[in-house]
């Protein structure tokens, strides 16, 4: 995805940390060789799921949002590969070659799938990266298997806020394959992007998900899942990353995340990115990532 130079200026909360892009990750795009990417099998009781591995150093666990496979956060993978870490994209149960119970499936469920992952990689205690519904998994496995997560990283955070109820109609309409994909696309640019982007229809990659894995990813809190079972992602360090045009998952989220946990939590608003803030401009979510991680080590 080409994306055009402009400045691009972050909004932070008070006590966050400013990010823009780091020189020393930019260097590193630009000199270091991204490792071959491999598969293995991951195995959580039924489920039998593929975990894409990629890269060196510091583990890195990316998680899609509902109902899409691990490409979705392809161009993202590869920022943080050049900048030195190890990714980890498990493809979520009912996505691919990933096979598992799907009706009745749990945000528990789904969060030890990714518990499977970390543990069939050696890669633990990893970094975990959640964009929209992955987001949820990311903290509700950082509350459950704490042992496994050393951070989390929250792209377009939702939860507590919900869209204007508008907003489901235009997300239908969007995924309607009855209307011309180029209205789909339309669409998916006002309602998923900045008033910047220049995505292209093949970048947005909107047919990729699978009607199971929406299926056994439900969005509705449950007697055994509630809001409350993942919404603080346990007691790691978390970094938000929220995009001020993001209809979806709007702002008052992650600024409710850093009222809630301000030692812990490092909130990063984009003035100009939308939802899919991963698609659109990876190389700042990216930096941002790089810039928060570094400080993990100190």
């Amino acid at each position: 995805m080409t994306l055009p130079h402009r400045r691009q200026f972050l909004r932070l909360a008070p006590g966050a940390a400013a990010f823009v892009s780091s020189p020393r990750f930019a260097k590193a795009q630009n000199t270091t060789t991204s490792p071959i990417e491999h598969s293995i099998v991951a195995v959580n009781g039924e489920a039998k799921l593929r975990v894409f591995i990629e890269g060196n150093g510091p583990a890195f666990v990316l998680l899609p949002g509902q109902g899409r496979g691990p490409r979705d956060l392809e161009m993202l993978a590869k920022h943080l590969v050049s900048g030195g870490y190890r990714v980890i994209r498990p493809e979520p149960r009912g996505f691919g070659e990933s096979v598992g119970p799907i009706e009745g499936a749990t945000l528990r469920d789904n969060a030890a799938d990714v518990a499977a992952a970390i543990e069939a990689t050696s890669t633990a205690p990893a970094i975990v990266a959640g964009f929209a519904y992955g987001n949820r998994v990311a903290r509700m496995l950082a509350t459950e298997r704490p042992e496994l997560v050393r951070g989390v990283v929250l792209i377009a955070a939702g939860g507590k806020f919900q869209p204007k109820p508008e907003i489901f109609q235009r997300l239908r309409d969007y995924q309607d394959k009855s209307l011309p994909l180029q209205k789909r696309a339309e669409i998916g640019r006002a309602l998923l992007y900045g008033p910047n982007a220049t995505i292209s229809i093949e970048d947005m990659r909107i047919d990729d998900g699978s009607a199971a894995t929406v299926r056994a990813q439900s969005l509705l809190p449950t007697p055994t899942t509630p809001l409350e079972s993942w919404w603080s992602g346990g007691t790691v360090p978390m970094l938000v990353l929220q995009g001020l045009y993001d209809v979806i998952a709007p702002p008052e989220n992650g600024r409710s995340l850093k009222t809630d946990y301000p030692e812990r939590v490092t909130l990063v608003e984009f003035p100009d990115l939308g939802h899919a803030m991963a698609r659109e401009r990876p190389d700042l979510v990216a930096s941002a990532i790089s810039a928060w991680a570094a400080k993990l080590n100190h």
